[in-house]
């Protein structure tokens, strides 16, 4: 990694990790689309620095471009975008267990992060250079892996179908 290559993985990371907790803790469904789509963008970014060329643009045009914009239509054709939920005031058992729960949770996951620090600087250095490339990708995906991949294809034909009739069901109500 050059000298500049540090600061944009410190800066990728940061982004990456604030975004994700934005998805998490937001309220309102669009814009945590929005958020995730920031965090894919920055995970893009942090392949790009590990000159994962192919990976990254497949991150930006399947996640950040179909899946997410997916998500948005969905959120958009529902109306969930206006509908805030309700807090329950009423005092139930819920309401002590769920913010013990959420402490024990942040407290394990400190504790392996540190852990995951702690053990990261005990590993030897290996650098090794995987030639990835678009070829041998696309090699092993038509032939070693042709049946998932045409059986995955097959899925999403019939979700299509799916879609279709239910939207034409739908217009024929109207």
């Amino acid at each position: 990694m050059n000298n500049l290559g540090l600061p944009l993985f410190y800066l990728f990371s940061a982004v990456a990790v604030v975004s994700s907790l934005i998805v998490v803790t937001n309220r309102r469904p669009a814009y945590s689309v929005l958020a995730l789509t920031l965090t894919m963008l920055a995970l893009s970014a942090l392949f790009v620095l590990l000159e994962a060329y192919f990976v990254a643009v497949i991150q930006v045009l399947i996640y950040a471009g179909a899946i997410l914009v997916l998500f948005l239509f969905v959120i958009m054709l529902l109306g969930m975008e206006g509908t805030d939920r309700q807090i329950n005031k009423e005092k139930s058992i819920w309401n002590i267990v769920r913010p013990v729960a959420q402490l024990v949770l942040a407290v394990l996951l400190l504790a392996e992060l540190g852990f995951a620090i702690v053990q990261a600087k005990n590993l030897p250095q290996i650098v090794t250079h995987v030639a990835g490339n678009v070829e041998a990708i696309s090699e092993t995906l038509f032939t070693r892996y042709l049946l998932p991949f045409e059986l995955v294809s097959g899925i999403l034909l019939i979700g299509i179908f799916g879609v279709v009739n239910l939207a034409y069901q739908e217009q024929k109500k109207s």
